[in-house]
């Protein structure tokens, strides 16, 4: 395929938050290498979690949610990480500020609990070819999913489908873009026929099957399929897994233990 007309220049974005300190864990050993006839070993503790400052807690919980919401809100997400066009850095570059900023404000009153939120950002180019065939093999999987919704029946299961493939069309060229949002919005026509005659007024599921257009998102299916190297595949009922994963999600959300040095600054861009 010709990489440089299936994708756009964009950025990888790598997000991770935390959250430490305010929690401790105080653990009992209640049964230790105890041998069973069958000859497994059988280990059994307790554990007791303490909050210190429980309302403070949730603060510091809901400051990183809100700093990683400012991040998510200009980035598409994919099963390899975030996704951010070339054309959307300047709002990406806000945003991430923004999230510092959020969490700086809120670790200069807290008195338990420290909030971190940390970006690496990494540029993918248009002639990327391993990323031209990620995004590419995602789409087409969000368009199996599509399908499968519409022959389930299934009007919450395609639109989530249609709407994380319209965030992955951002970063797709012009000409791919058109033919997935084809397919989105025949997927989406799909979605409110079978709510309005089947789960409103009761029309027998098979009689409406045969008046759902799928001809576009099958069209797509076999395209990026095509173009993400992935043409002999064909599955029916699910929406299989991307076998290889070229980019790492570096997202920390447990808890970690108190350190002296968690503010939050900006982490430097890589290029990849």
């Amino acid at each position: 395929m010709s990489n440089a007309s299936v994708i756009r220049p964009g950025l990888l974005v790598s997000l991770k938050s935390t959250v430490s300190g305010g929690v401790s864990y105080q653990r009992v050993d209640l049964v230790t290498g105890e041998k069973l006839d069958s000859g497994a070993e059988v280990s059994e503790w307790k554990t007791t979690r303490v909050i210190d400052d429980v309302a403070e807690y949730d603060a510091a919980t809901k400051c990183r949610s809100n700093a990683r919401s400012l991040v998510n809100k200009v980035c598409s997400a994919t099963s390899f990480g975030l996704l951010c066009p070339e054309d959307q850095e300047g709002a990406l570059d806000v945003a991430v500020n923004a999230a510092h900023q959020l969490v700086d404000n809120f670790n200069k009153t807290a008195k338990t609990v420290r909030v971190g939120v940390y970006v690496i950002k990494g540029r993918v180019a248009s002639n990327d070819a391993e990323a031209a065939r990620a995004i590419t093999q995602e789409i087409a999987e969000l368009t199996i999913a599509m399908d499968v919704g519409i022959k389930n029946f299934d009007p919450k299961a395609i639109r989530e489908a249609a709407d994380r493939a319209r965030e992955m069309s951002s970063m797709l060229s012009d000409e791919k873009q058109t033919k997935i949002n084809a397919a989105i919005e025949q997927a989406r026509k799909a979605a409110r026929t079978i709510v309005k005659r089947i789960e409103k007024e009761g029309e027998d599921r098979s009689l409406v099957m045969m008046d759902i257009q799928r001809g576009q998102i099958e069209s797509a299916r076999i395209a990026f399929l095509d173009m993400s190297g992935e043409s002999n595949a064909q599955p029916e009922d699910a929406m299989p897994s991307i076998a290889s994963q070229r980019f790492a999600d570096l997202d920390v959300s447990d808890v970690q233990a108190p350190t002296n040095n968690s503010k939050s600054v900006n982490a430097p861009t890589i290029e990849v």
